[in-house]
């Protein structure tokens, strides 16, 4: 592709259900015959917190591509999965989405979960799980672009 134009796109700030404020820095790329729109969070210098992407067309309009992220991120920032029962997280209902991502501080072998924007350790999201002790589950991993 010889005429495309690499946009660059200045940060937003998004609220979520709960009021508290989430600021996005943008990445597009173009990869063969897809263009990527990543949106995501940076907290001490890492990719931290909440992650979205759209993948579209290189000819597509970004702003266009944009529009529909912004929307993808506003459905995602609208819905809270989890609670807090004293000091401690729970599953609010009995769905939980989220993202698997990489511990910076950690040994790197060892995921953690993002959901709601918070980082969340396999001790901590194992005790989550063990509220719904003798019931059934479907674990579902999807791609980042897809909505859950």
């Amino acid at each position: 592709m010889t005429d495309f134009e690499n946009v660059r796109l200045e940060p937003i700030r998004m609220m979520d259900c709960a009021g508290n404020a989430h600021q996005f820095h943008f990445q597009m790329r173009l990869l063969g015959t897809m263009l990527v729109l990543d949106a995501f969070e940076i907290q001490d210098g890492f990719r931290a917190g909440y992650e979205f992407r759209i993948i579209g067309k290189p000819e597509d309009d970004v702003l266009t591509l944009l529009g529909r992220l912004v929307e993808k991120m506003r459905r995602a920032l609208a819905v809270k999965d989890l609670a807090i029962n004293g000091s401690q997280f729970q599953i609010r209902d009995q769905t939980v989405r989220g993202l698997i991502s990489s511990d910076p501080a950690g040994s790197g072998d060892i995921p953690v979960v993002v959901v709601d924007g918070r980082e969340i350790g396999w001790d901590d999201f194992g005790r989550m799980l063990g509220a719904f002790e003798g019931w059934q589950f479907r674990l579902e991993i999807r791609d980042l672009a897809d909505d859950v």
